[in-house]
């Protein structure tokens, strides 16, 4: 425990002067701003202009994903080819599962911020709904990460960002018809849906029916998620780093 928390201290200096840190703060500040202003005058129904925020949100955040994980891989590939992780640490997992703590914490960070100032300019629901919205949307995102990280130290930055360009249109899609009883097993959906689905049931009072879809998906999304994070653990533990830089 001692040696995972060291690895997450050790995540977040390594991260002070980069822009990793600002991409986390600016880009919810400035969505939830730009959504809260342009509703002000928007003619939409008010369950539509809070469904359609997190669907923003949600789609994309493959591309963030994708952008952010990266560039985590990147900072680790340049400063030694991975070497502070495979070698300075005497438990390879452990450095991989600190490298992922940090970057979910900064996104648990972000998609409270982008909750939480949307909240405030947009007064729709208790400030309570808002807040498990962005818990959802986290959620939702958790395989995503393990995906995203796992391409990024492998195949580089270039990679993740492609996957990730790719998994938002196809979480765009699943807001359509397209996306309806399948949505379940595409994890680049999970967020969007999540969220659609709780915010139905609170709006039109079918918690029954918002609800059953939630519940549905978290039973593929928790073991896929814990299946994921375990492969990715054994992965790392052989991982001899990049033959080529990304």
């Amino acid at each position: 425990m001692t040696s995972f928390l060291r690895c997450i201290h050790s995540g977040f200096y390594k991260l002070r002067h980069t822009s990793m840190i600002w991409i986390h703060i600016f880009i919810p500040l400035v969505i939830a701003a730009l959504f809260s202003v342009y509703y002000c005058v928007s003619p939409w129904k008010v369950d539509a202009k809070m469904s359609g925020y997190f669907e923003a949100v949600g789609i994309g955040f493959p591309i963030i994903i994708g952008l952010v994980c990266g560039k985590a891989a990147e900072q680790e590939n340049e400063a030694g080819c991975f070497q502070n992780m495979m070698c300075c640490i005497k438990s390879r997992a452990t450095a991989y599962a600190g490298k992922l703590t940090v970057l979910l914490l900064l996104s648990a960070f972000a998609v409270a911020l982008a909750a939480g100032v949307f909240s405030a300019g947009f007064k729709a629901a208790p400030f309570s709904v808002y807040m498990n919205a962005g818990a959802l949307l986290f959620t939702g995102s958790l395989f995503i990460y393990i995906l995203h990280l796992f391409i990024s130290v492998k195949f580089g930055r270039g990679a993740s960002i492609g996957l990730g360009i790719f998994e938002s249109l196809i979480s765009a899609l699943s807001i359509t018809g397209l996306g309806d009883g399948v949505w379940y097993y595409i994890p680049c959906t999970w967020s969007v849906r999540l969220c659609d689905s709780f915010i139905y049931g609170w709006f039109y009072h079918a918690e029954a029916v918002g609800y059953a879809e939630i519940c549905k998906c978290f039973t593929i999304l928790v073991p896929s998620v814990i299946g994921a994070f375990a492969l990715s653990l054994l992965w790392f533990r052989r991982f001899e780093g990049r033959k080529t830089s990304g």
